[in-house]
């Protein structure tokens, strides 16, 4: 008897994890299961746990960052560092309306955050009526802490609740304000930050500029084709970039190879993903 082998091994290396996340994870002494799983790309799986008896909060997110190696080399530190960085965003923000809770580590790359019961509004055809207002009502209260979100270009990272209040989610790529740190070095993040903050704005402004436009005031709109040389210089860099990244990726999901290790659990609405699976 013979057996046919497929012609491509899937290459795994470009999740964060080679397996699935684990199916049942403690935190503060309670036992959570595995539901499914949200997103699992490069730098980490984020998956949906619920609680197996009574407790507190019912539900969590655990983001777990990336172990996987590449070449054989080690990306721990990556893991590690990431879910460390993150984490500190977080206790920046503690209390901040619209940001959810920081409920602690999990394992060495792993994140539990508090789970929101709503929507990301890639998902809706149309935000509610004010959405983009108290929207803007929490980032200010995130520039307000000296955060700059950096990812408001995403609109999977917004959520919308059945109340049609605001959410915020995913603070992998936010920078802040190193007041700890010594002159010049102190200065130079403080205007990275304010800059990168201004790009938040622009992106909410173009966001309800394409979903609400009869909400838009003259200033918003102006502001959302507000372009300086940095912006303008930044996509002549990552515009080409992206180009090769989704064709690399195309190959590799039409070649049978890019097939996540938790894709049985994953969630496929993910609009993010349509660029290269079409």
């Amino acid at each position: 008897m013979s057996l046919t082998m497929p012609k491509y091994r899937y290459n795994t290396q470009l999740f964060a994890l080679p397996t699935p996340p684990a199916a049942e994870i403690y935190v503060a002494g309670a036992a959570y299961r595995l539901l499914r799983v949200f997103k699992h790309d490069f730098f980490a799986a984020t998956a949906l746990y619920e609680a197996t008896g009574a407790v507190e909060i019912p539900k969590i997110v655990v983001k777990t960052y990336r172990t996987q190696a590449i070449c054989g080399l080690a990306m721990d530190w990556l893991g590690r560092f990431s879910r460390e960085h993150e984490k500190a965003i977080y206790a920046a923000l503690a209390g901040v309306s619209g940001v959810p809770r920081c409920l602690g580590c999990v394992g060495p790359t792993g994140l539990a955050i508090e789970y929101i019961e709503a929507v990301p509004l890639d998902h809706l055809d149309k935000p509610p009526a004010g959405y983009f207002d108290r929207m803007r009502q929490i980032l200010d209260a995130v520039h307000t802490r000296g955060v700059a979100y950096v990812d408001a270009n995403k609109l999977s990272n917004m959520l919308v609740a059945d109340d049609g209040s605001a959410h915020l989610i995913d603070f992998q790529i936010a920078i802040r304000r190193r007041d700890d740190w010594l002159w010049p070095a102190r200065v130079i993040a403080a205007s990275i930050v304010r800059y990168l903050q201004g790009k938040d704005i622009y992106h909410l402004c173009k966001h309800k500029r394409r979903l609400a436009p009869a909400e838009l005031t003259d200033e918003e709109e102006k502001f959302s084709r507000r372009r300086g040389l940095w912006h303008r210089l930044h996509r002549k860099i990552t515009k080409p970039y992206r180009a090769v990244r989704r064709g690399f990726l195309r190959r590799q999901y039409r070649t049978g190879r890019l097939e996540s290790p938790s894709a049985k659990l994953e969630d496929h609405h993910q609009p993010e993903k349509q660029t290269w699976r079409e």
